[in-house]
């Protein structure tokens, strides 16, 4: 093999691999490096990768924290009502961990007015020492030469980086009205869709959880998330917990967790309003909202119309009161025991 073949050899995978790189740099899907620029349009898609470079990158004043049931807000709606730039930041199935670097990234390189977090019941219950998913260093660290496997990844130049161009050459700008990470637009919403879904899941056998068994978990998160707010003083902090549905406290009455998750619910919404600096809702408990189950596709996701109901009520509503809690609580487990859930199937 001559001498020449192999200097043009190398050359050219040289040339090829500067070539991806660049692409790869340049269109930057995980936006490790810059925002969309060159007139690319938004894409988010995958919060645990781009979450963090976005929150460093992108103008904005407010932020929306959530899971799926926070996907389908969309931040044109929070800018017309605010009269800001907001930024959502969205992990499906999150465990609050995942949101805790691109929250502090945030707070660090902006000026933040307001942070809207839903705090998901299921998410409360999680410890992040449980969360699978294992963060790849190489974009979150200060090291510029591992990022060798950022700008030569296979699988993200193939999925993210086509998914960004597609869009481009589609002309499709959704994300920068949506916020990014919608999924509810072609999905089917209605009682039959979410009793269908809800018939296909496993059901868990009677049983009975003792009241204070979610607390351990909650308590952890809740120390993480009181953390920023008190290291935070001049930045509003507004709180959800989502109005899963009725079939949410079926399968909750059901497997013996109604008096753990109540537990740890009040024990939340009185840490929460425990700051000067916090606003907290309760949609728990919106009876005439669960019990429709037109709204959901299944035992816990909401419509996109529904979101955008619980944006105006998170902007212009009243927030609980710390003296109303307990009340309310009571209250919410007696209708949750008197419900006829039978008449749920019969109709």
């Amino acid at each position: 093999m001559s001498r020449r073949f192999l200097t043009c050899f190398f050359l050219l995978g040289f040339f090829l691999t500067a070539v991806f790189s660049g692409i790869v740099w340049i269109v930057d899907p995980w936006y490790h490096y810059h925002e969309p620029i060159l007139g690319l349009p938004l894409c988010l898609r995958d919060g645990r990768y781009q979450n963090t470079g976005i929150a460093e990158y992108a103008d904005y004043d407010t932020l929306l924290l959530g899971t799926s049931v926070t996907a389908n807000m969309h931040t044109s709606d929070m800018d017309r009502m605010l009269g800001g730039k907001s930024l959502k930041l969205i992990v499906q199935g999150g465990y609050f961990a995942d949101f805790y670097g691109p929250l502090d990234v945030a707070l660090t390189t902006h000026d933040v007015k307001a942070v809207f977090w839903g705090t998901d019941s299921n998410c409360l219950r999680r410890r992040d020492a449980d969360n699978p998913w294992k963060e790849p260093s190489y974009l979150f660290d200060e090291n510029p030469i591992n990022d060798v496997s950022y700008l030569l990844n296979k699988d993200m130049f193939f999925w993210d980086l086509t998914a960004v161009l597609e869009r481009a050459w589609t002309g499709d700008f959704q994300d920068e009205q949506t916020g990014g990470y919608t999924w509810g637009e072609n999905e089917e919403w209605g009682k039959s869709t979410a009793l269908s879904v809800y018939g296909s899941m496993e059901k868990p056998e009677w049983m009975s959880v003792p009241a204070d068994a979610f607390l351990p978990a909650a308590t952890e998160n809740l120390r993480n998330i009181l953390q920023r707010v008190d290291d935070n003083p001049d930045v509003t902090f507004t709180f959800y917990l989502a109005p899963y549905s009725i079939l949410f406290w079926h399968q909750t009455i059901q497997s013996g967790e109604l008096d753990a998750t109540l537990m740890m619910h009040r024990m939340v919404l009185e840490e929460l309003t425990s700051r000067t600096n916090t606003r907290v809702f309760y949609f728990m408990d919106d009876t005439e909202l669960i019990t429709n189950l037109d709204n959901y596709c299944d035992h816990v996701h909401y419509s996109p119309e529904v979101c955008e109901q619980l944006l105006g009520k998170l902007i212009y509503g009243e927030p609980v009161a710390e003296t109303e809690i307990g009340p309310r609580i009571d209250r919410f487990r007696a209708f949750l025991v008197e419900y006829d859930y039978d008449a749920i199937w019969e109709s």
